[in-house]
Parts: structure tokens; sequence; C-alpha cells
């Protein structure tokens, strides 16, 4: 197959050498694979990107987080434009077609939130070409009419976990669902360390009210066990968050570590004792949920969203079905005080949960082949509807 993938701009592809970016380490490994396997594949990305597809260089270098929202709109245009005069079989799109958006009202605070509408008309006409977009999101906020409008719109969908295809389910047809397929692991770069001392916790992610990075610190120190966080402060939600929230909670035992290169990241996944997810809301995914599996390491958070599917017996799920838990808070509420002190209550079953445990279930949901066999499926039978329906 003839596949042209369409990246966002703010972060470069960058494989192994990924630091931060979950959809762009997800494009990266599902690519390589295709390409393995003989595909000819095109990647629309910015020039800084590493990848074994052939690169279509859409800008000199990455955008980064302070990239415009019109600037965005102007160079995914343009990706759109190249893509279908290079008259693939599929297009692989990774932005929602952001081309085709248009922002009324940033209220970020917390968290990132922002009313974004997709203009039909604006979209890019791809003829025969049928687009698939993978919904690497919740359906919250703008996400699910911008996800109707494409279906209506007669663009293909794939969902990364069988609870977000549900939560979806309403704003989409069923005829433009492709199925699930679960984001990939480069198993090759993990391993477990079957004789860790796991002497401390490990946090990773964004930080904002809905990761719940100082849920996670109270844990640790209700435990007493050192906790050290991973996570980048740029955006101007994230530093807010982060200055009222995590700065005023910080003792002297805990490590706030930035962004690590990979190596680092997943060292430290290897040699913790568990990895929190302590969110207030239904992760989609949680490709630090593979990751830290992968690693060997037990995951704690929420029976809440993807979790409940992806972790199993490979980490303690927190019953919180009876808990007022919104992401949208502005302060630390009684529900979460209360989430709080039921995970310090469940931490003890870390410890019956052995290495092999978590990187067994890692190397049977999230290998890249798996992963690119699901995509392999969607494109086929992407092309088989797009000539059946048109």
């Amino acid at each position: 197959m003839k596949i042209c993938i369409i990246a966002p701009l703010v972060i470069p592809i960058l494989g192994n050498e990924q630091e931060y970016g979950g959809i762009e380490t997800v494009i990266s490994i599902a690519s390589e694979e295709l390409v393995k396997r003989g595909h000819e594949v095109y990647m629309f990305a910015s020039g800084d990107s590493k990848t074994s597809a052939k690169l279509i260089a859409t800008t000199p270098k990455s955008f980064g987080q302070g990239i415009s929202f019109e600037k965005e709109k102007e160079f995914n245009l343009k990706a759109y434009k190249m893509a279908v005069d290079m008259q693939p079989d599929i297009i692989w799109d990774h932005t929602l077609a952001i081309h085709a958006h248009t922002l009324h009202k940033d209220t970020s605070k917390f968290i990132f939130k922002m009313d974004i509408e997709l203009k039909s008309e604006e979209l890019v006409d791809t003829n025969d070409i049928p687009v698939i977009h993978t919904l690497h999101g919740p359906a919250k906020d703008h996400t699910p009419k911008i996800i109707q409008a494409l279906s209506d719109a007669g663009h293909f969908l794939v969902s990364i976990s069988k609870d977000q295809a549900r939560q979806f389910l309403p704003f989409f047809d069923i005829k433009q669902h492709l199925g699930t397929v679960y984001n990939a692991v480069n198993l090759d770069l993990y391993s477990a360390n079957y004789d860790k001392k796991g002497d401390y916790l490990l946090w990773v992610g964004r930080y904002c009210m809905e990761k719940g990075p100082h849920i996670a610190i109270e844990v640790a120190h209700k435990v007493e066990i050192p906790i050290k966080l991973i996570g980048k402060v740029a955006e101007k939600h994230e530093v807010a968050y982060f200055k009222k929230f995590v700065e005023p909670m910080l003792s002297p035992k805990d490590k706030v570590l930035g962004m690590v290169s990979a190596k680092e990241k997943i060292n430290l996944l290897r040699n913790a004792k568990a990895t929190m997810m302590t969110n207030l809301w239904a992760e989609p995914f949680g490709l630090v949920a593979a990751e830290s599996m992968a690693s060997g390491t037990p995951v704690v958070g929420p029976s809440l969203g993807s979790l409940t599917e992806l972790i199993d017996q490979a980490g303690v799920l927190v019953p919180v079905g009876d808990l007022t838990l919104d992401e949208n808070d502005t302060r630390v509420t009684s529900s979460q005080r209360e989430y709080i002190d039921r995970i310090v209550k469940y931490m003890g079953k870390i410890d019956k949960i052995p290495p092999s445990v978590p990187r067994k279930r890692a190397e049977f949901l999230f290998s890249p082949k798996n992963n690119a066999d699901g995509y392999e499926e969607a494109f086929l039978k992407a092309m088989y509807l797009k000539k059946s329906l048109s």
C-alpha cells in the first residue's frame, strides 16, 4: 500500500530518541513497522524528524509549543494538498484535519480547554482517497463535535481502546468506525528488572488537573515512599497548575525531574516500585501504562476508562465509581481527598505483583506487530468501504 501519514508539527518524530510526545511515539512505532512490511510510507512532518519512511518536510523544523493556531492550520493544509497530489491508497491523519478547524475561544486554566469547530466545507477534497483519523484523545470538550463532522464528511476513524470507542459512539456513523487498535510500545527498548529494589514511586505525564500529579505526591507522602516526577511545564495552563497544586506540596525527598531523555525515562520506569497514574479522568489509552508494563513495573490507577481493559492483573485498579472526580476542578475537593486515602489503602497490593506479570501482558497487548496488523486491516477496510460507499 501507498500510505501518506500526516503528523502534527509541534514536536518532531524522533523514534527511539523521543523524549516527549505520545502521539509522535505512536506514529513512529507504527510507521517503522509498516515500512518493514514493505509498504510505501510517506511521512508528512517537520524536517527535523527521524524516520525510515520517506520524509516529506512540510516545514524545516518543528514549531514547538508556541505555534499559533493559524500557523498549524496553514501547514496542515499544505500537507493535505501535497498528500492528495501523490495519490496514495490511504491518508492517515493524526491532526483531526486541523486545517478545517476554527478556534472560537481558549478557556484553558489548569487543563487545556478550547472551543473549536470543524467546518466541513473547508476540508480538503481527497476525492476517492480514504482518510483515516486515529482518535488520540478523550470524548470531551470540542472533540466529539469535530469527530461527528469528520464522520459526516465520510472520513474514517480508529479508536485506541474499547472504552474510548464507547464514549465516541454517539458521535460517529458506525460504518465510519474501523475498529480499535491498541497503541504499541517498542518492546526491544524496555525490559523488566527482576532484581530491582523499587524504592521510589514514579509519575510521568502532563502537569494538569486531569493527570493528577498532586494526588500522586500526596499518596507518596502518606505511604512514606519517595516519588520522582517526569513532565513538562511549558504551556500556560501547565504553569498555572504546577504553581498552585504541585510546587507547594513538594518535600525534600520529592524529585521533579522535568523532561528527561528517552534512555533516562526507560531506566526510571524499569526501577520504580510502581508507576502512579492518579488521573481524575478516564484515559482514552494511557501510553505511560503500556510503557510501565513493558518495564515490568505495575501501574496504580483508577478503575476508569482504558485502564480497566489494559491493566488487568498487571497493576492495581482503585474503585472510584462512587466518587465525584472532575478534571475541571480548581481546588482539591473532598472526593479527591477520599481518592487519595483509597489509593493509600490499595498500595500494599503492589508487592504481590512480580515484574513478569506486567511485562508479559505488555508483550501480549502492545507489540508493534499487533499494532501494524490492526492498521493494515483498518486501511484495507477503509479502501473497500470508500469504493462501495461512493
